[in-house]
């Protein structure tokens, strides 16, 4: 029993490892790559389920885009909406595709808009929450990493909200870590980046020819797992940046991460087999970091569980002194790993050039936040989320009040 256990234990451990040598090349310097110099003409989708509250706001700052106006059109997508949302985007001059069809998720709003466009003369689709803000430089910024030769581009993901409590800090620090540990990274590395929900973009080509046949409730990562059986390498425009509201309330955040793990694990059966496949006979290290990501939730489950049962079993039933054990329920090794994750934030902050003072939510909170993930981790392995519900968004901020 032990035996087995340790081994269990290791592999988790070698995992762990795994990500952490990934991420270190985040400290590499950056590799200079080859540019062409054309401009894009992007469609700018907008999926919107009664956003009457902050959909005003990302219009107006991709109005204030750099890149020149007569090369992008904005799109809102509307999922079946009842408030003012229709009337707000007419207000602001953006274009309007009316979904007629009843809509399960995102993903399926994506596929109608692709459908909708599938003979107009862009050059490649930008996809955005209706919550968002973006900085001024965004569109220029994707433009650049396409003239590098990606098809497909993930911008930085920023928040509007970190200061709100522990939730919106901890949050903001899981994708500056994913912004830089992984998605900076993997560049330095020449290898993919992920994609992560909203601020990216697609070339049109990509979708002429292989479309957009996500099924699961997690689009992003879906997609980011046929990039990889398909062989495209997702790039990472990190002066692309987008203000997304995070929840800060309980309530809402387990609701979004229930749907967000259910994602993942429908993602690891629907694509987890030819990913292993894709790994093994052409050694595509896209489709390994894509498999491992799709096995996080389970790998955080067994770290957790395995130490407490045995635990457990030790207390009943007493086990030998003398058995190692790799005990990580340890109270000294909760607060070693608790003290490491301010010191990870820290770093992270200091390489993003942000203020310390304003995220220390973030920095305090994020453990917690992870922390509450893992009982949503085992409770989506007997019931997962199979429907998607709508996030909704109050925060009424403007990019000035960011970026000023």
């Amino acid at each position: 029993m032990m035996f087995i256990y340790n081994m269990i234990m290791i592999i988790c451990l070698l995992f762990s490892i795994y990500f952490i040598i990934m991420g270190l090349f985040a400290f590499a310097p950056e590799k200079k790559r080859k540019k062409d110099n054309k401009t894009h003409k992007f469609a700018i989708l907008i999926p919107a389920r009664n956003e009457e509250k902050v959909i005003g706001n990302l219009i107006d700052s991709l109005k204030k885009q750099t890149y020149a106006n007569n090369y992008f059109d904005y799109y809102v997508i509307l999922n079946n909406c009842t408030d003012n949302t229709l009337k707000i985007a007419k207000t602001k001059n953006a274009k309007i595709i009316d979904v007629h069809t009843k809509i399960k998720s995102k993903g399926e709003a994506l596929n109608y808009a692709f459908n909708y466009l599938k003979n107009s003369n862009y050059d490649a689709y930008v996809i955005f929450d209706a919550d968002n803000v973006v900085d001024n430089n965004f569109l220029a910024a994707l433009n650049e990493k396409l003239n590098e030769g990606f098809l497909v581009v993930q911008g930085f993901r920023d928040a509007k909200n970190p200061k709100d409590n522990y939730l919106s800090g901890g949050y903001t620090m899981f994708y500056y870590l994913q912004n830089v540990f992984y998605n900076t990274a993997h560049m330095k590395l020449n290898r993919s980046a992920a994609i992560n929900g909203t601020g990216f973009c697609i070339k049109k080509e990509v979708i002429d020819k292989y479309g957009f046949n996500v099924k699961t409730l997690t689009e992003d990562s879906e997609f980011t797992g046929l990039c990889a059986l398909n062989n495209i390498k997702i790039g990472f425009a990190k002066e692309a940046i987008t203000y997304d509201e995070h929840p800060n309330n309980f309530k809402t955040s387990w609701k979004q991460r229930k749907r967000w793990t259910s994602g993942c694990y429908s993602c690891l059966k629907r694509l987890g087999k030819n990913l292993i496949k894709q790994f093994w006979h052409i050694k595509s290290f896209s489709c390994l970091d894509c498999l491992l990501y799709y096995l996080c939730p389970i790998i955080q489950v067994i770290s957790f569980v395995l130490p407490i049962t045995l635990g457990i079993i030790k207390f009943v039933i007493g086990l030998s002194q003398n058995e190692f054990i790799i005990n990580l329920s340890s109270l000294y090794i909760i607060i070693l790993f608790y003290i490491i994750s301010i010191l990870i934030n820290i770093i992270t902050l200091k390489i993003l050039n942000k203020k310390i003072k304003d995220y220390y939510k973030g920095i305090f909170g994020f453990y917690l936040f992870i922390i509450t993930w893992i009982p949503i981790n085992i409770l989506c392995i007997f019931k997962k989320t199979d429907h998607w519900e709508p996030i909704k968004h109050y925060k009424n901020i403007k990019i000035e009040n960011i970026t000023n």
